[in-house]
C-alpha cells in the first residue's frame, strides 16, 4: 500500500509561483492550496511566514514587523519565520546592519520564533520539503513506538496541551509565565488572561475544564 502524501497548506495570497512549482514537483507530498488566517505555509502544527529580505526591511522600517511577529508569537501553533534573499537584494535601503541583526535576535529571543534563511525560491521549496518530511518523520515514530516525552519540561508540557485550545507554542508560554503545571491548573481566569494568545473565552474554558 502507498504511503500517505504529506499535506502542505499554502496561502492563496501567497504570490510566489516558483516555490509552488518546485514543491509539486515531490510527489509524496500533497499540496492544498487554502486561505491560512496566519502565515502563508503550514505544516502539520506549524506556521511559516514567508518574508523576503526587502519586505522585512520595509516591514521593520515602517513599523509593521513586530506586530506582524506579535501575531505570530500569539498563535498556539509553533510558528517560524522564513527570510528570503541576499543581502545585494536591500543594498538600496538606508538601514544598519546592526538595526537589523537587532531585529532578528529580539524576534528569537523575545519572541521564541525560529528563522529559517533562505537565498531563493528554489531554496524556500527545498526547506519547505525538508521541514514537511522531518515533521512527518517525527510523528511516524511516535505513532509507532508509543513514545511518551521523558524529560520534566516535555512532560510538563505535554500534560499543558491537554487543555483546551492549548497547543505546542501556547503550553509553553504557560509554562514560562507560571513555572510549573501545579500554578497553571490553580491560576484563575484572570492570572491566564495575562499570557499572551489567551483570551476571556480561552480562559474560561481551561477553567471550565479544570474545575468541572
Amino acid at each position: 500500500m502507498a504511503a500517505a502524501k504529506i499535506p502542505l497548506f499554502y496561502d492563496d495570497r501567497e504570490h510566489a509561483e516558483k516555490i509552488i512549482y518546485e514543491l509539486s514537483l515531490h510527489e509524496d507530498l500533497s499540496l492544498i492550496k487554502k486561505r491560512l488566517k496566519l502565515g502563508d505555509y503550514q505544516l502539520k502544527d506549524w506556521i511559516i511566514e514567508r518574508k523576503t529580505l526587502p519586505d522585512l526591511v520595509q516591514s521593520l522600517c515602517d513599523g509593521r514587523l513586530f506586530s506582524q511577529v506579535a501575531r505570530l508569537a500569539q498563535s498556539p501553533n509553533h510558528t517560524a519565520l522564513l527570510i528570503e534573499g541576499c543581502t545585494q537584494d536591500i543594498a538600496c535601503y538606508q538601514i544598519r546592519r546592526e538595526a537589523l541583526i537587532g531585529a532578528l535576535c529580539s524576534i528569537t529571543i523575545n519572541f521564541y520564533i525560529p528563522i529559517l534563511r533562505s537565498l531563493s525560491q528554489a531554496e524556500t521549496a527545498k526547506i519547505l520539503y525538508f521541514c514537511a518530511n522531518q515533521l512527518n518523520r517525527r510523528e511516524h515514530e511516535l505513532t509507532l513506538t508509543g513514545r511518551k516525552p521523558k524529560r520534566t519540561k516535555n512532560q510538563q508540557l505535554f500534560i499543558l496541551q491537554s487543555l483546551p485550545e492549548v497547543g505546542p507554542k501556547l503550553a509553553n508560554k504557560l509554562l514560562c509565565h507560571f513555572a510549573s503545571v501545579e500554578a497553571v491548573v490553580t491560576a484563575s481566569e484572570e492570572a491566564l488572561m495575562q499570557v499572551g494568545g489567551i483570551g476571556k473565552n480561552k480562559a474560561s474554558k481551561i477553567r471550565e475544564v479544570l474545575t468541572r
